[in-house]
C-alpha cells in the first residue's frame, strides 16, 4: 500500500492532469498579454503598415496588419502565423529586414482585438479565408509560421500554391511533445487539439526554412529536425546560438536567414 502522502500527492497530480485536458484549449491557445518588438532592420521606414480586418463566414471579425512596400509592388508576400501567446502586430515590421517583401499577419481569436474563441478547427479555417481574401497570385507567396503556428503554415503550405515555407521552432505534433516529459506524457492521448504535421509534411514540395534556437527548452531541436525530414522538399535547416524559443523570431539573425531565403525564392532559374 502506498503511504498516505504519497497516495494524495498522486491524487492531486491525476487531478490536476484531468483539469488540464479539459482546459486544454486556453492552455493551448493561450491569448498574449503584451505586444513585442522586433528591432528594425536595414530597410525601415520603407514600407507603410495598414490595419486590416475580416469578417469570418461565422461572423467572427479578425484584426490584422499589412506592410507594403512603398516604392514599387511587393516582390513577395509572406503571410505569417504566430505562436501560443503571440500578439502578431510585431510581424509587418519583418519588412525592414526583408525588403520589397510585403507582410501579412491575422491575431487568432481571442487573441489582441480578434474576437471570438480559437480553436485548431478555427485556426485552419481561418487561415485560409486569410488566404483567399489577401492572396491573389500576383506576387509569389511564402507561409511563415512560428511554433504553434508551424502547423498553420505547413498546412496551408500542403493545400495552396506557394513558392516556399518558413517553419521557426516546429515540430511534430502537441502529442509527441507531451510524450517528451514524464509528467505530461500520461495525458498526451488526452489532447484534443493536437497540431499534427505528420500527415501534411511529405505534401509540402516547396523549399523550407528551418529555424532553431540552440536554447529552446520548449521545442527542443530534435524534434524540429523530426519534422524537417518528413517534409517533400528541398529542406534548409538553420540552428542559432545565443537564442531561445522566445528571442529567435524577433533576433536579427534570424530575421536575416529569412531576408536570404526570401531573396532566394525569386532570384531566376537559369
Amino acid at each position: 500500500m502506498l503511504p498516505l502522502a504519497l497516495e494524495l500527492g498522486l491524487g492531486a497530480w491525476a487531478l490536476g492532469l484531468g483539469a488540464a485536458a479539459l482546459g486544454q484549449r486556453r492552455l493551448i491557445f493561450k491569448p498574449p498579454v503584451r505586444v513585442r518588438e522586433l528591432p528594425p532592420g536595414p530597410h525601415a521606414g520603407g514600407s507603410r503598415i495598414e490595419p486590416l480586418t475580416l469578417r469570418c463566414a461565422d461572423g467572427a471579425v479578425l484584426q490584422g496588419w499589412r506592410s507594403t512596400p512603398r516604392a514599387t509592388a511587393p516582390q513577395g508576400w509572406l503571410l505569417y502565423f504566430g505562436g501560443r501567446g503571440e500578439n502578431v502586430a510585431w510581424a509587418p515590421h519583418m519588412s525592414s529586414h526583408l525588403g520589397d517583401w510585403g507582410v501579412l499577419a491575422f491575431n487568432y481569436r481571442g487573441f489582441g482585438e480578434s474576437a471570438g474563441r480559437a480553436t485548431e478547427a478555427h485556426v485552419m479555417r481561418d487561415a485560409r479565408a486569410v488566404h483567399a481574401a489577401f492572396v491573389d497570385g500576383s506576387a509569389p507567396l511564402v507561409l511563415m509560421g512560428r511554433s504553434l503556428g508551424t502547423a498553420v503554415a505547413l498546412r496551408l503550405a500542403a493545400e495552396e500554391a506557394a513558392r516556399g515555407l518558413v517553419l521557426v521552432s516546429p515540430f511534430l505534433s502537441l502529442v509527441h511533445l507531451a510524450l517528451a516529459h514524464p509528467l505530461t506524457a500520461p495525458g498526451a492521448w488526452l489532447l484534443r487539439h493536437r497540431l499534427d504535421s505528420r500527415p501534411y509534411a511529405p505534401r509540402v514540395r516547396c523549399p523550407s526554412l528551418v529555424l532553431m534556437a540552440e536554447g529552446d527548452r520548449r521545442v527542443p531541436n530534435r524534434h524540429s529536425l523530426h519534422l524537417a525530414r518528413r517534409l517533400g522538399g528541398p529542406v534548409e535547416a538553420v540552428r542559432l546560438a545565443a537564442h531561445t524559443h522566445r528571442s529567435l523570431p524577433r533576433s536579427v539573425q534570424a530575421q536575416r536567414c529569412v531576408a536570404e531565403f526570401l531573396a532566394r525564392q525569386v532570384e531566376p532559374t537559369v
